[in-house]
């Protein structure tokens, strides 16, 4: 084959297969032929090239024939709209061919994805060598991929959340371990600080004769009571209150907007009350518990150290008395002696 001019002679069939997008016009604009995909983008009956498209780009004018005819004879690139789907601009070039005729051939560039959707195309409707359908595939490969990395993500978070969960929580009786208790009390600490609460009340309870389960009737049944016990301090307490496993059978508790002495007292008599009731059919095993409480409004210099030692000693006082009672401190203890 020469590098001179020659004559390429193909049937429409041929012609669909190599562009399924394009239309054959001739010089006043009448339809003489069209691609099977872009067919799909067709008016119903629509016999000329202005009832199928508008301009894409108005500032090249509104007449479409003209903008076809001048893109032919210039090269420029065309931008079309069919006149049934404004939302889509198809793009390409049109070419003079002879004996009057024109062929466009059309593409879909950035709307290729809305372009499937609204045509239902598949792959059929495009030309082998297109590279549309690769992009389009490698367009829901990435979407895949995606999907994929975010569902691995929240999984991670997932996992982060009952690591971190786990970490915070006693494994026995479900409650906030010394860790958990530290961020409680750094929480409580922050906000008091801040005078963004009126304060809170710190409790420290220990169980009066826990030994005698264990002795008596094994770890197995001290254990139960541990976790009776936790969820009786749970039921007792408000939502945004912290209830912690200090150790052994020591609880803290974090009770935030609550520093009214009379309040607390009864509070603490239903825990007590409720924590004996646990053991009263076992004669040999009766069980009650110790508390002390501190305030926080009556620090002037609020300590995490300082507290835990006066609720501390606060709890050691009730067990001095008699076991079974609470004793509530408003002040630090250097202040109530």
């Amino acid at each position: 084959m020469s590098h001179g001019e020659y004559t390429i002679t193909m049937s429409p069939d041929a012609l669909d297969r190599l562009m399924p997008m394009h239309c054959m016009i001739d010089g006043a604009g009448h339809l003489h032929g069209m691609g099977s995909t872009l067919r799909k983008f067709a008016s119903d009956g629509a016999r000329s090239l202005d009832e199928m498209f508008e301009n894409g780009r108005s500032a090249s004018g509104s007449d479409v024939l003209a903008v076809v005819l001048r893109a032919a004879r210039n090269g420029d690139r065309l931008f079309l709209r069919p006149c049934h789907m404004r939302d889509i601009c198809l793009r390409g070039h049109a070419m003079e061919l002879g004996s009057g005729r024109i062929v466009i051939n059309l593409g879909f560039g950035i709307d290729l994805v809305r372009a499937v959707s609204r045509a239902m195309l598949t792959d059929r409707d495009f030309a082998p060598p297109e590279l549309a359908m690769e992009l389009l595939f490698m367009r829901e490969a990435m979407h895949g991929a995606l999907g994929e990395l975010s569902r691995f993500n929240q999984q991670l978070d997932m996992a982060r959340e009952m690591a971190q969960l786990q970490a915070h929580t006693d494994p026995l009786t479900g409650l906030r371990n010394r860790r958990g208790l530290e961020m409680a009390l750094k929480s409580a600490f922050a906000s008091a600080k801040l005078n963004e609460t009126p304060g809170f009340a710190l409790a420290h309870i220990d169980l009066d004769h826990f030994k005698l389960v264990n002795d008596m009737l094994g770890h197995a049944a001290g254990d139960e009571l541990l976790c009776q016990v936790g969820k009786i301090l749970v039921q007792a307490t408000r939502g945004h209150d912290t209830v912690a496993r200090f150790g052994g059978d020591e609880f803290i508790l974090v009770l935030r907007d609550l520093t009214d002495v009379a309040t607390l007292k009864r509070l603490a008599r239903r825990i007590i009350v409720a924590i004996e009731g646990l053991t009263e059919p076992i004669n040999s095993c009766a069980v009650s518990a110790s508390i002390g409480i501190v305030l926080s409004p009556g620090y002037r210099e609020l300590s995490v150290e300082r507290m835990l030692l006066d609720v501390d000693a606060a709890l050691y006082q009730s067990k001095r008395e008699g076991r079974g009672r609470v004793t509530i401190y408003a002040k630090p203890l250097a202040d109530c002696i």
